[in-house]
């Protein structure tokens, strides 16, 4: 009976495993009004919805 050697583990993939991966500053919350007003202020000039449809 043969038994295989274990592969030796990458060091570089435990690293990026346990490093907290996400987007930069996601859930500040100026970040967040900021962009939903951007939203509602372009939606206001357009005269449309997010839809597409125009507001009428």
């Amino acid at each position: 009976m043969k038994i295989k050697s274990m592969k030796p583990r990458n060091p570089h993939a435990v690293a990026a495993k346990q490093r907290n991966a996400g987007a930069h500053g996601a859930y500040q919350a100026e970040r967040r009004q900021r962009r939903t007003e951007k939203r509602a202020l372009r939606s206001l000039v357009t005269g449309q919805d997010r839809d597409g449809k125009e507001d009428v």
